[in-house]
């Protein structure tokens, strides 16, 4: 177990590899084992939260090295969405970094705004104000009065709005943290562990059997 785990905490997933086998076989997926399952209404349609922080070490990696957010949404089946909230209360910017969030996803700079605030918590130390994540939307092209508007646009309240009552509603303690249909959650230590690859794609195998079991 402390191999496996060495493995998930070092090594890098070839970003070429994102497929995962749908027809593979799903009768070991055994509720209290690799998901629980919530008293949670289901959601009005089929989706998959993710919960992350950008001060959160395991986050960085899960989005850095391992991809494990690409793995899922490159296998999603059709009609099922992928959404990615920040939590509110985990580090010193956390309102204001959700904030960002939030705007970033308006823009459409996810990509782009996640790698360099992770990168600048994380490795290069560089963000620990308000200002210092200004000057990150500037380098992306937003400047410091667009910045400011959109934290009264609409659709970045409405945002806030989606996220807030997601963690409201599913009330993580820990991340990162995957929610299928509202009513699942998967349990990142009981998956596959047999080597690094196959224990990240198995993040999607499980949810996608998640996915379906309404259906069923």
């Amino acid at each position: 177990m402390k191999k496996i785990l060495l493995l998930i905490s070092l090594l890098l997933i070839n970003n070429s590899s994102f497929a995962v086998d749908t027809n593979s076989d799903t009768t070991d997926i055994v509720e209290g084992k690799q998901y629980t399952k919530l008293l949670q209404l289901p959601s009005q349609q089929q989706e998959v939260i993710e919960f992350f922080s950008f001060y959160c070490g395991a986050c960085y990696m899960a989005e850095t090295q391992f991809h494990i957010a690409d793995v899922i949404k490159a296998n999603l089946p059709e009609g099922a969405v992928f959404k990615k909230y920040h939590i509110e209360n985990f580090g010193g910017l956390s309102k204001e970094l959700s904030e960002a969030w939030a705007i970033a996803h308006v823009l459409d700079l996810t990509d782009a705004f996640s790698k360099a605030i992770f990168e600048g918590i994380h490795r290069d130390k560089t963000i620990s104000t308000p200002e210092d994540i200004q000057k990150v939307f500037a380098q992306l092209g937003v400047p410091s009065d667009k910045y400011e508007s959109m934290k009264s646009n609409i659709l970045v309240k409405s945002f806030l709005t989606q996220q807030s009552a997601a963690i409201d509603k599913l009330r993580p303690i820990s991340v990162p943290s995957f929610y299928v249909n509202g009513k699942y959650q998967l349990n990142g230590r009981e998956l596959n562990q047999t080597n690094e690859d196959l224990w990240i794609k198995d993040h999607s195998r499980v949810i996608n059997y998640l996915l379906g079991l309404d259906d069923k």
